[in-house]
C-alpha cells in the first residue's frame, strides 16, 4: 500500500511538470469563440464620437506580428484588452501546433479611427 501512495505521489508530480512545460493548446473552434467575444465587445458600444475610441494590435500571423488591429470604447477597456491579450498568445500556440501559414505581410497600425452608422472604422 505504502509503495502504491508513493507510486502515486511521484505520478503527480511529474504529471504537474509536465503541465508546466506543455505549451497552451487550444483548438479552432476556441480561438474562434473568443474572437468571437472580442468582436462582441467591440461592437457593443456605437460609435458616436471618434475621440472616444481607441485601437490595439490583435491575434498573431504564422510569421510572426499581428493579426489585426481592432477599435474599441475606452468604457471597455480593461475588459476588452484582457480578452485581446489572451486571444493572442492562444492564437500564436494555435498556429505553431498546427504548422498554420500565412501571407507573412506586415500589418500597420492605423491612422485614425472614424465613426459611420454607429460603427468604428479604422483609417489606413
Amino acid at each position: 500500500m505504502k509503495r502504491i501512495a508513493i507510486f502515486l505521489i511521484a505520478l503527480l508530480v511529474v504529471s504537474c511538470e509536465l503541465a508546466i512545460n506543455e505549451p497552451l493548446l487550444v483548438s479552432e473552434e476556441e480561438l474562434i469563440k473568443a474572437q468571437a467575444e472580442i468582436i462582441r465587445l467591440a461592437e457593443s458600444v456605437p460609435c458616436t464620437n471618434a475621440s472616444e475610441w481607441k485601437f490595439t494590435p490583435m491575434g498573431s500571423k504564422a510569421c510572426g506580428g499581428p493579426a489585426r488591429y481592432i477599435a474599441y470604447h475606452q468604457s471597455v477597456e480593461r475588459e476588452f484588452l484582457d480578452l485581446v491579450e489572451r486571444f493572442t498568445p492562444l492564437q500564436k500556440a494555435y498556429n505553431e501546433k498546427n504548422n498554420v501559414i500565412s501571407d507573412c505581410l506586415l500589418v500597420g497600425p492605423p491612422r485614425t479611427i472614424q465613426c459611420e452608422s454607429n460603427k468604428a472604422i479604422l483609417v489606413y
